[in-house]
């Protein structure tokens, strides 16, 4: 699988041979069922995180973006960092007391909502057994019935330009 984070969704793909896609399902779906968050796993994705904000550094839209952030009101999340890298991630909250792999469980556990999630599936497969096939699936992952906020509420009130 492969996935990347853009400013409010995160998107996770793959493809797969048709007659492995029940199987793919089954392990994907557990990902938000059940994570595993395991120590290492969680040093692996922060090292792709690292090195995908390594690569990010050279390219000119992202640039672009980190000065509009630059500009943006400091009490507004759009100032924030907009990707991350070793330091932000796992260094300085580590320097600072927190746990990286407990807060992404306690993250994973606010966040991860049905309400909040979309799935697609092509397959071979009609479309009722694809739906059939995905309700059994994914029909376990909770729906903690999380309200995104929107509009002024992101900053808390603050404008992201003043």
């Amino acid at each position: 699988t492969n996935a990347y984070t853009a400013e409010s969704v995160t998107n996770y793909h793959f493809d797969v041979s048709a007659k492995y896609l029940d199987d793919a399902l089954d392990r994907f779906c557990q990902f938000f069922i059940s994570p595993l968050f395991t120590e290492s796993a969680t040093d692996r994705e922060l090292q792709a995180v690292d090195s995908e904000h390594s690569k990010n550094t050279q390219s000119d839209m992202w640039r672009w973006m980190q000065l509009l952030r630059n500009d943006a009101n400091p009490k507004h999340p759009m100032s924030n960092f907009g990707t991350g890298n070793i330091e932000t991630l796992k260094e300085n909250p580590e320097k600072l007391g927190f746990h990286v792999r407990k807060r992404l469980l306690e993250f994973h556990q606010k966040y991860y909502s049905a309400n909040l999630m979309c799935l697609v599936v092509l397959g071979k497969k009609s479309l009722d057994e694809l739906s059939e096939l995905v309700r059994a699936k994914f029909g376990p992952v909770v729906n903690h019935d999380v309200q995104v906020p929107s509009g002024p509420e992101i900053g808390g009130g603050e404008e992201p330009f003043v």
